[in-house]
């Protein structure tokens, strides 16, 4: 019998194989389905939070938004939300856990949370030594300030990265977008208390697999319209709804290259007032200005990588040129800060703002002598550099002389001031050399400082086109410069009324 049943066994060995095969590979299919998202799911390089489970197929960028962008506050309100309202202490509130963090690089993170979230009950929020001749609306004067998140996040986004070339900042801008995203993904679970946040993604999607990307058709009444009507909105929301609706149009034709522009300096880049004798309520808001445009910069460097060669990355290069200016003021308010600091009064050190220019200043004391920027000169020497750098980037690769014109202007500026500040001649006569190739450039697109150039242009012609800036005389020198310094005068006046206009009224 046993014989029998051995020689079945042996003629039906295949199909029994096969039987075997099959409801093994069903077994671990089924196991596979019910402990992952995905049997195939790849781990490539990075945290497991960074990649997307679904829609792999899909090759477009998609980008996800923090809580911290706009440059004159994240909430226009004048309403102050968190007063009254305490934190929990040792574990944040109730569902955050921070022993996970523990020995990571968002421990210190976590420690900050703590120590700000009942910052506004130990520290006094006053409104004294208001000049009240400013002219400042008092809409503005009391306005929501974020002074946590001025302690906790980043002021100076730029610092760390200041002595790289730009294209290294090109090259590491997704993974700092991973980064600054995780970050405020730990922030706001911290202050709701709950672990719920959903994951930061990023989709990838095979080349030639996308349609054809569509012209965006908005002439500038409607994007003024679209810009007045989202102003209000706290500045990551307006980017957020900006890149989801917009970003996905053709990056060379129609109107998307200016849209981007107009969202930067129309609602994104506000204007800072002083109204106080007081220099901290004028740092406080120079710094929440810096603070709201850390989000832009780490967005728009992100989408740079794609978008380098177009005209919308032209315009994307111009803002972060733009950042990298008011970065550079902003270190220059940072060693004001420190005089202020050691100057001020026991009844001033009680004062909420004293007590976040504390914090800020010993933030970056370390990562400024790392960084060999001991003074407001060598801030000024690193991040004209770095402005260089990012024009001569532009210049490259801009594409058929799209704003050409106006990307030799703004380098050729930045060498005269900083040949003036420096009083040197050399690096004004190379900004003359820049000035005369201007007008050998084929026009494409805007040169928004034609005005200016016209100035500067019949000033020269005046003595003789001089290309050595020894030739010209004091008077000419100070003619240019005066040029120079009041270029954006209608610009900002003109900004002025329209921010007065519609988020800083005047009380009736």
């Amino acid at each position: 019998m046993l014989k029998g049943i051995r020689n079945v066994l042996f003629e039906n060995r295949f199909y029994i194989a096969f039987y075997i095969s099959v409801v093994s590979h069903i077994t671990f299919i089924i196991y596979s389905f019910n402990h992952s998202d995905s049997i195939y799911q790849k781990t490539l390089c990075g945290p497991a939070w960074i990649y997307a489970t679904e829609d792999e197929k899909e090759l477009s960028f998609e980008m996800s938004f923090g809580k911290n962008m706009g440059e004159s506050g994240n909430s226009e309100s004048n309403e102050e939300p968190g007063e009254g309202q305490e934190e929990g202490e040792g574990e944040g509130k109730e569902g955050f856990s921070k022993g996970k963090y523990k020995g990571s690089q968002w421990e210190d993170l976590v420690q900050n949370l703590e120590g700000t979230s009942n910052l506004r009950k130990q520290f006094r929020n006053d409104y004294d030594q208001i000049n009240e001749n400013s002219g400042v609306a008092d809409s503005y004067i009391k306005r929501h300030r974020d002074f946590e998140d001025i302690i906790v996040k980043d002021v100076l986004p730029t610092l760390k990265n200041i002595r790289d070339p730009f294209k290294v900042d090109i090259d590491s801008a997704e993974d700092n977008l991973y980064l600054h995203k995780e970050r405020n993904r730990i922030i706001e679970e911290f202050r709701k208390g709950e672990e719920s946040t959903s994951p930061i993604t990023m989709k990838l999607s095979k080349e030639g697999e996308l349609p054809p990307k569509s012209p965006l058709s908005m002439p500038k009444e409607d994007r003024n319209k679209y810009l007045d009507r989202t102003l209000k909105q706290k500045k990551e929301k307006q980017l957020d709804e900006f890149i989801t609706k917009f970003m996905g149009y053709d990056p060379n034709k129609g109107d998307l290259n200016l849209f981007v522009r107009d969202l930067y300096y129309e609602n994104l880049q506000r204007l800072a007032y002083p109204f106080s004798n007081d220099m901290s309520y004028f740092a406080i808001d120079y710094f929440q200005e810096n603070l709201n445009k850390e989000d832009f910069l780490r967005q728009m460097m992100a989408a740079l990588s794609a978008q380098l060669g177009t005209n919308t990355g032209t315009e994307i290069l111009f803002t972060i040129e733009n950042i990298y200016y008011i970065q550079g003021k902003a270190l220059e308010q940072y060693f004001r800060v420190k005089d202020y600091l050691k100057n001020s009064s026991p009844e001033q050190k009680q004062t909420l703002r004293y007590e976040t220019l504390r914090q800020v200043e010993a933030k970056y004391k370390n990562l400024l002598k790392e960084k060999k920027i001991l003074n407001v000169m060598d801030a000024e020497e690193a991040y004209v550099k770095k402005r260089i750098d990012i024009l001569d980037t532009l210049l490259t690769h801009t594409p058929k002389f799209y704003r050409t014109k106006d990307g030799l202007f703004e380098k050729a500026k930045i060498l005269w001031e900083h040949g003036q500040w420096k009083q040197d001649s050399k690096l004004q006569s190379d900004a003359l050399k820049l000035w005369y190739q201007i007008p050998k450039i084929p026009k494409n697109g805007d040169f928004l400082n034609q005005e200016t150039f016209d100035t500067i242009q019949l000033l020269l012609r005046d003595v003789g086109d001089p290309t050595d800036a020894n030739g010209l005389s004091q008077q000419s020198k100070n003619q240019i410069e005066y040029a120079l310094r009041t270029r954006l005068d209608d610009a900002m006046s003109k900004k002025k009324l329209r921010e007065d206009r519609l988020l800083w009224p005047k009380n009736k």
